[in-house]
């Protein structure tokens, strides 16, 4: 049975995508979790992070003006590291601040999913985080902002990765919109008397995830490079053995 974990902390969307059944088994628990940011969050949180669920590394996603503004609480027993996954200029990337001054909120968030799947950072970003979860097999969690894009991406393909079904990396994917409920509420409210109706309507959009999003990542990964195979050999510049590798090392 999967532990609700947002009811032992309060970090934003925290959850173990283990256990979550895969070709040969079920992918190892209480190993990879994903969540929103990890900044101010209490003393009790972080060490629950530390001495509950032990975890060894920190993943963080975001860009560096976003830590600058918000950076991670320190711990004491977890290691950190940045991947910046969209360090291309511009304002195809999931930040807060995007998503309160974009005109077109649909293709604003197609075009950061085009982001993840094809830019420069993203594919190597994503070769990274993936490659030392093979060299150095340990509990870690990763995270954005909110949780919900490129931690979603990234969850999608480890996922994936360990042979887990489409529905079973929907069904995470979206499960985001419930763990966030509250969080976005306050959100919301923060900015209801700073921004127009339209761009509030479009703020509550972004702040959610859309299964027509993930498949949008998909489709280009299928368009671009034949099949996900080959994407995580000419994408990410992964090794023929990546997929056998971790799956030995994280299927139970």
């Amino acid at each position: 049975m999967t532990v609700d974990y947002t009811k032992k902390t309060t970090i934003v969307n925290i959850r173990d995508i283990g256990g979550i059944p895969v070709t040969h088994g079920q992918l190892k628990e209480k190993t990879f979790f994903r969540s929103g940011e990890l900044c101010n969050i209490s003393t009790y949180d972080i060490s629950f992070l530390e001495d509950k669920l032990h975890l060894k590394k920190i993943y963080d996603f975001r860009r560096p003006e976003e830590i600058e503004n918000r950076p991670d609480s320190l711990f004491e027993k977890i290691k950190y590291e940045n991947i910046n996954l969209m360090s291309t200029a511009g304002q195809a990337n999931p930040s807060l601040k995007n998503m309160t001054i974009s005109d077109n909120i649909e293709s604003h968030m197609l075009d950061a999913y085009t982001e993840l799947v094809l830019g420069n950072s993203a594919q190597t970003g994503y070769h990274t985080f993936l490659m030392e979860l093979v060299k150095t097999p340990q509990p870690v969690i990763f995270h954005c902002f909110a949780g919900k894009d490129r931690t979603g991406f990234a969850a999608a393909l480890i996922l994936k990765i360990a042979g887990a079904t489409s529905n079973e990396i929907y069904k995470d994917y979206l499960q985001t919109n419930e763990a966030r409920k509250n969080a976005n509420k306050e959100i919301l409210a923060t900015f209801s008397n700073r921004l127009s109706p339209k761009k509030l309507a479009g703020l509550e959009v972004s702040l959610n995830v859309k299964s027509d999003y993930l498949a949008h990542a998909f489709d280009l990964i299928d368009h671009h490079f034949g099949n996900f195979n080959s994407y995580l050999l000419d994408g990410l510049g992964l090794p023929e053995n990546y997929t056998s590798a971790f799956q030995k090392i994280y299927v139970d």
